[in-house]
């Protein structure tokens, strides 16, 4: 690859991490703006400490993509060579452990949410039952007082 698709590529993933990193400071402040739960607030503290710890490693790995055309010059010991790029694997690696990590506390957390939508609804559902006998005198429903 020439100079300039390593530019080209290593431009977009930073301006990529740059711009994500805003966004996740925009959400954060309007997140700290709410009056959240306690446990809502600490799943969005998470949430936004995973995300930018992942927009600063994919701006980290853009760097290293970029810095790696000279890296592999022949000048340098494949050594340096090796550790440079396992160093760049490594960034790749936690990137997607991040990724998974968000994932899977996303998918936590919604289902709790859902099963405590559901526990509510079926407390709701239990009143208005419970209102609705009462409204009837004890009366099955359809029979007509005799």
């Amino acid at each position: 690859m020439d100079f300039w698709s390593w530019l080209m590529i290593s431009l977009f993933l930073f301006l990529s991490a740059a711009g994500l990193t805003g966004s996740h400071v925009r959400t954060w402040r309007s997140v700290r703006q709410r009056e959240l739960e306690p446990i809502e607030l600490d799943y969005r503290w998470r949430q936004f400490r995973r995300r930018m710890q992942s927009s600063a490693m994919l701006g980290l790995l853009a760097v290293a993509i970029f810095v790696g055309q000279w890296v592999n010059s022949p000048p340098l010991a494949p050594v340096a060579v090796i550790l440079f790029w396992m160093g760049a694997l490594f960034l790749v690696i936690w990137l997607a452990l991040l990724a998974v990590a968000d994932i899977v506390s996303t998918k936590h957390h919604f289902s709790r949410l859902r099963r405590d939508c559901l526990v509510e609804r079926a407390k709701l559902q239990a009143e208005l039952h419970r209102m609705k006998n009462l409204r009837s005198n004890g009366r099955a429903k359809g029979k007509k007082y005799q």
